[in-house]
């Protein structure tokens, strides 16, 4: 089967968005696999971020807006030290840094109709960030393999085409 329209995938635009940014490459690093809309890497031996839609609220065919839940995730400070390049920096006080650059960078596109917008799969795109961060442990790996997370709510509007 073969579709000839694809819908917007709002998790890819964020991914890209915080892809194109070096700023946010120096902290996450430029391994595809740390910026994903998919599962985090076991082990986790550096910050990752994972991008989830929360909520996807369709306005018509054309319009939506997609409510997305990007989450940094950070192993605990001997795994971070133990690198090629030693992560120094407190991995909770690393995830909150990392959530809060990201809210930065989606802000910029901030305005929702004034706002600058961005391209990404012949759909225009615009940001803001909404809330967080809001940190956690996460233990589920053993509570000798905590993960620190901080998250924060993004909320996107997309259209069809550029404008």
């Amino acid at each position: 089967m073969i579709i000839t329209r694809r819908t917007p995938f709002a998790p890819g635009a964020a991914r890209e968005l915080l892809r194109s940014s070096p700023e946010f490459l120096d902290l996450v690093g430029d391994d595809p696999a740390a910026i994903t809309t998919r599962e985090l890497p076991d082990p986790l031996t550096g910050p990752c971020v994972t991008i989830y839609t929360g909520v996807n609220r369709r306005q018509n065919i054309e319009m939506s807006k997609a409510r997305l839940l990007v989450s940094v995730w950070v192993p605990k400070s001997e795994v971070l030290v133990d690198r090629p390049v030693p992560i120094l920096t407190d991995p909770e006080e690393l995830s909150w840094d990392i959530a809060d650059l990201a809210g930065r960078i989606f802000d910029q596109r901030r305005g929702m109709g004034t706002g600058r917008s961005f391209e990404f799969r012949g759909a225009t795109w615009r940001a803001e960030w909404d809330a967080g961060p809001t940190t956690m442990v996460d233990r589920e790996r053993g509570v000798e393999n905590p993960l620190y997370r901080s998250v924060i709510e993004v909320l996107m509007k997309l259209g069809s085409g550029p404008r």
